[in-house]
């Protein structure tokens, strides 16, 4: 059954069921995110899936979050979710789990899973995500929207944080302003959020199956801004130097950061030998001008003096020609 379930997808060359079918996958946040991640990750027919949201749902919620039906308002987001998507796919272990993501409690919450997917609205509760990944070595896909665009991409311990993404100031205004989609709620529209869900599962999908067709990794987010006129960007992000992950790597895995310093001191060697090459090159044209430059001016001193030779020859003869009559 599953096999004709999924027989389009397979059909793609290269193409593993087993390694999508034997998956498990945290979903943490049932919102807009949340909701069209989940539809994708039942469409891969990954094997289990665990919905992590303590949020309920209202009836704003229903113009973005697709899956919830008015009777489901009052309900337990992630729960309400979990029931739905078995309606669609019954072969999938699916759970909701009516759970606030701490610190001090997610060890014991989320266990035993592949891929974890940051479908949340808070900066704060993505870094306690991502330093859980990176101690449990877990690979991260990062997702975020506005109603302009969105961005999504990858987070293993190879790779910048979360921290390395947003800038100081930004988590800061976040705290004091406790902006969400419960306070302080910022604009949003249902493209945006299925256009931004689908790249994820993508990355899902990367992450587990990873495909002969897929372009090279690297670290940065995949982006979307409905305001350019090529919308679609990737953004390449880097480490910061003093950044909480650089401290954690250090202690969990300081092999990385020790090939990263090797890459960055090759390519800075890559870098001097190009920078040397181009200066070379351009005090070669420089010298060349020069020399042309010099040749020019020599040549036309010659040509002045032949012309001022045969002139004074030519009024030698005139005077010459004159005594003689």
């Amino acid at each position: 059954m599953s096999e004709i379930k999924y027989d389009r997808q397979t059909r793609i060359p290269k193409w593993d069921q087993n390694k999508i079918s034997n998956a498990k996958i945290a979903v943490i946040g049932a919102g807009a995110l949340g909701n069209h991640v989940c539809l994708g990750l039942i469409g891969l027919g990954v094997g289990s899936i665990k919905i992590f949201d303590y949020d309920e749902i209202e009836n704003h919620n229903l113009n973005r979050q697709s899956l919830f039906r008015e009777e489901d308002i009052g309900q337990n987001k992630a729960e309400s979710l979990a029931e739905l998507l078995k309606e669609r796919n019954s072969s999938i272990e699916i759970i909701g789990i009516d759970e606030k993501i701490e610190e001090d409690t997610i060890e014991d919450i989320i266990r035993d899973v592949d891929v974890i997917i940051d479908c949340v609205d808070l900066i704060y509760v993505r870094n306690i995500l991502n330093k859980f990944c990176i101690e449990s070595n877990i690979p991260l896909i990062h997702g975020g929207i506005s109603w302009t665009g969105g961005q999504t991409g990858i987070l293993t311990r190879k790779t910048p944080c979360i921290k390395c993404i947003y800038p100081d100031a930004l988590q800061k205004e976040e705290l004091d302003t406790e902006t969400s989609c419960i306070r302080n709620p910022e604009a949003s529209v249902v493209y945006i959020s299925q256009i931004i869900a689908g790249l994820m599962v993508y990355n899902v999908r990367k992450v587990l199956l990873p495909l002969p067709s897929d372009l090279e990794a690297s670290s940065g987010l995949l982006k979307l801004d409905l305001r350019l006129e090529n919308p679609f960007y990737f953004e390449k992000i880097k480490r910061k130097k003093k950044c909480d992950c650089v401290k954690l790597l250090k202690k969990v895995a300081p092999g990385i950061l020790k090939k990263e310093k090797e890459i960055l001191k090759k390519i800075e060697k890559e870098n001097l030998k190009e920078l040397q090459k181009t200066v070379e090159k351009s005090n070669e044209e420089k010298f060349k001008k020069e020399s042309t430059s010099i040749k020019k001016k020599t040549s036309e001193k010659s040509e002045k003096s032949k012309k001022s030779k045969k002139s004074d020859t030519t009024k030698n003869n005139s005077k010459k020609t004159t005594k003689s009559k």
